[in-house]
């Protein structure tokens, strides 16, 4: 607040001042809230994955990549999430061809997108099947791209101008 009892305009650099609640920052940026009871949630769901998720758990403990299973993101929970890199990782049973799972799904993906998570779906029946070439797809997908490249060096000595 200013003298004149008004609040001023946030640090434009800044996003705001801390605890303001102003709208700055990007969405990335901003942490997302865990529904009620979501945590309680979480846990049951990792104490009854399917057969599909155990397997491809087990495969990423062994990559050692710090993922999270059945992890809370907002009111919803993410299958895995990788968090380095933002990456949610979906393992969809044959519930989620159902039309109306197919909505929610693509209503859940675009709230995921928009708090800057990327999602990739795998079919249950791929990750028991294919369990390898899931996780090589979910590597990929947690690796930064590389950077571009630099123009070449100049090297040493080398003249600075062409002086005529």
């Amino acid at each position: 607040m200013n003298i004149d009892g008004r609040h001023s305009a946030p640090f434009p650099l800044e996003g705001g001042r801390a605890g303001d609640g102003g709208g700055g920052g990007s969405a990335a940026a901003r942490p997302t809230r865990i529904a009620p009871g979501g945590i309680d949630r979480a846990r049951r769901l990792r104490r009854e994955q399917t057969l599909a998720e155990r397997l491809l758990w087990e495969a990423l403990r062994k990559r050692k990549m710090n993922f999270r299973r059945q992890a809370p993101i907002g009111r919803f929970i993410a299958d895995f999430v990788h968090l380095a890199s933002r990456l949610v990782i979906e393992v969809d049973g044959p519930f989620h061809d159902l039309p109306d799972r197919q909505i929610s799904d693509a209503a859940r993906t675009r709230w995921l997108n928009d708090n800057g998570y990327r999602v990739i779906r795998f079919p249950e029946k791929q990750v028991r099947d294919e369990l390898m070439a899931v996780v090589e797809q979910i590597v990929a997908a947690t690796t930064p791209p590389p950077s571009p490249a630099l123009p070449p060096s100049r090297g040493k000595g080398a003249p600075r101008y062409d002086v005529r």
